[in-house]
């Protein structure tokens, strides 16, 4: 088996490990108990590192849009109800603090925080 073979499968077998919820110190650990070249795994570490980056800025694009979604709806509704007296004008706030921040998770989660 060539080094690209072997790197091809070992990548796809961490990628596993990955989806199954292991951490990165586990798929190294894995691979070193099988006596894999050290080099092979930083690599494989790397990608799988990257992969990871990838989904937290998904997971946090789609936050941003969940957040700014609540926040403006929670701030277009609270001054169509400003002028009345009910009580839901301040849950109509709550929603727009929500939307703050889950606004801020996905930003934090978008730049790598």
């Amino acid at each position: 088996m060539s080094n690209t073979e072997s790197f091809e499968s070992l990548l796809s077998e961490a990628r596993r490990m990955y989806a199954h919820g292991h951490d990165n110190r586990y798929i190294e650990l894995q691979f070193a108990d099988r006596g894999v070249d050290d080099a092979v795994i930083d690599k494989v570490i790397a990608e799988v590192t990257r992969l990871r980056k990838e989904v937290r800025r998904y997971i946090g694009v789609k936050y941003i849009f969940y957040g700014a979604s609540l926040l403006a709806t929670g701030i277009i509704a609270s001054v169509l109800s400003f002028h009345s007296e009910s009580p839901v004008r301040f849950v109509l706030w709550g929603m727009a603090v929500s939307g703050v921040l889950v606004l801020i998770k996905g930003l934090a989660d978008l730049i790598g925080l």
